[in-house]
C-alpha cells in the first residue's frame, strides 16, 4: 500500500511504519524541530520530505544539506555563508544555506557529522534564528524549520562528548525513530513488487512476479543496507532476469548464497553453548516454528552480548551492529519470554 501523503516511495503496511505516518501527519504543520533516527537506508531523507510536503512551507522547495558529503573545514562556510575574503579563496560572497532556507523547511542529513564548534553557532541558530556568515560582523535573522537525520546513536555520542548535549536537546523536539527493514518484515514483499513495477516500467518489460522460493528469500534476508540495498535489489532484477517470474538464480549473489541447502545447515557443528537442535519445534507449522526457534536464538544472543558488555547497552548496541533501540525492544521480548 502507497500513502500518497509520505511520498511515491513510501510504501507501508507495518503497523510501526503506520504509526510513524500519523506522527508525520500530526506534527508536520508545527514548527517543532525533528530528530528522524535510524540504520542508514531505512528512509530517513522519505520521512523528511514527508513532513515537508505536510507543512505549511511546502510551496517552497526543501532545503537539504548533507553534513556527511562536506569537509568539516567548509562545514561552517556552507551553513552560514561567507563574506569575500573571509578566507584564502573566497573570491566571491556566499549566501550560505541557512539563507536560502529562510521561510523554508531545513533538513540537515547525517547531524552526527558536525563538527563541535559549527554544532555551538547551529545551536544558536535553532535558539533564536540568528547566525553570522564566516568573516561577517553583522548578524542575520531567518525563520526556518529544522529537520534532522543520523544513523548514529546520537545519544551516545552525547555521552562521549563528540556532540554537544544542549544541540541534542534542541533538535529533539520530536523524535521518528525508523526501524530496520529485517525488523518490519511486512513492509518487504510490498516494496519490492512497487519498486519492481517502477524499474519494470523505465525498462520497459513486462511487470515481474517472484516465485514462492525467492519469496522466502526476500523475507528470510537480513537487509543491512535496508531500504535502499531493496531497491538496488529490485532494479538489478528488473535489468537482468531472464524470465517473468523471479526465481532465485535472479536475485543478486549476496541473496542467492545467503540462504544454505538444508544439507549444509544440518551438517554444522553446535558448540555446547548452542541453542539445541531438539528446541526446533516439529509440532508447528513451519513458519510458526521457525520462529519460535528464532525467538530462542534472540534471547540467548542478547543475554550473551549484554553480559559481555557489563549490561551496557550502547556498548552491546556497537558491537552488535544494531541500534540502541533495537537492544531495548530485543531485552524485552526476551524478558516477556521468561
Amino acid at each position: 500500500m502507497s500513502d500518497s501523503g509520505m511520498g511515491t516511495d513510501a510504501v507501508w503496511v507495518s503497523s510501526e511504519m503506520t504509526r510513524i505516518r500519523r506522527v508525520v501527519d500530526r506534527i508536520a504543520p508545527s514548527t517543532l524541530p525533528v530528530l528522524i533516527t535510524g540504520e542508514s537506508g531505512t528512509g530517513k531523507e522519505v520521512i523528511a520530505r514527508a513532513l515537508h510536503r505536510a507543512s505549511t512551507r511546502s510551496q517552497h522547495k526543501m532545503v537539504i544539506m548533507d553534513c556527511a558529503a562536506i569537509t568539516p573545514t567548509l562545514m561552517e562556510s556552507e551553513l552560514f555563508g561567507h563574506q569575500k575574503g573571509a578566507f584564502t579563496g573566497a573570491t566571491t560572497a556566499n549566501h550560505g544555506l541557512a539563507s536560502q532556507a529562510d521561510g523554508n523547511s531545513f533538513f540537515l542529513d547525517e547531524i552526527g557529522e558536525l563538527p563541535t564548534h559549527v554544532q555551538a553557532k547551529l545551536l544558536r541558530l535553532l535558539a533564536d534564528g540568528s547566525y553570522r556568515p564566516v568573516g561577517g560582523t553583522e548578524t542575520r535573522q531567518v525563520d526556518l524549520r529544522v529537520i534532522a537525520a543520523t544513523n548514529r546513536d546520537i545519544e551516545a555520542e552525547v555521552v562521549a562528548g563528540t556532540f554537544r548535549r544542549d544541540l541534542f536537546h534542541r533538535l529533539n523536539g520530536v523524535r521518528i525513530h525508523i526501524m530496520p527493514l529485517r525488523e518490519r518484515p511486512d513492509d518487504i514483499l510490498p516494496l519490492m513488487e512497487h519498486y519492481l513495477h517502477h524499474f519494470c516500467a523505465r525498462a520497459s518489460r513486462p511487470l515481474l512476479t517472484c516465485s514462492p522460493e525467492t519469496i522466502e528469500i526476500l523475507m528470510t534476508a537480513h537487509w543491512p543496507g535496508n531500504v535502499r540495498e531493496l531497491v538496488n535489489c529490485a532494479h538489478f532484477i528488473a535489468s537482468l532476469a531472464a524470465g517473468s517470474e523471479v526465481r532465485p538464480a535472479d536475485l543478486p549473489q549476496n541473496l542467492s548464497q545467503r540462504t544454505p541447502h538444508p544439507s549444509q545447515v544440518m551438517s554444522l557443528p553446535f558448540e555446547d553453548h548452542a541453542t539445541p537442535i531438539s528446541a526446533i519445534r516439529t509440532d508447528l507449522p513451519y513458519k510458526a516454528a521457525k520462529r519460535a526457534w528464532l525467538d530462542i536464538f534472540e534471547a540467548h544472543y542478547i543475554q550473551g552480548i549484554l553480559e559481555r558488555e557489563d549490561g551496557n547497552i550502547s556498548a552491546a548496541a556497537r558491537a552488535a551492529g544494531m541500534d540502541r533501540r533495537s537492544i531495548q525492544r530485543m531485552v524485552k521480548r526476551s524478558e516477556k519470554g521468561d
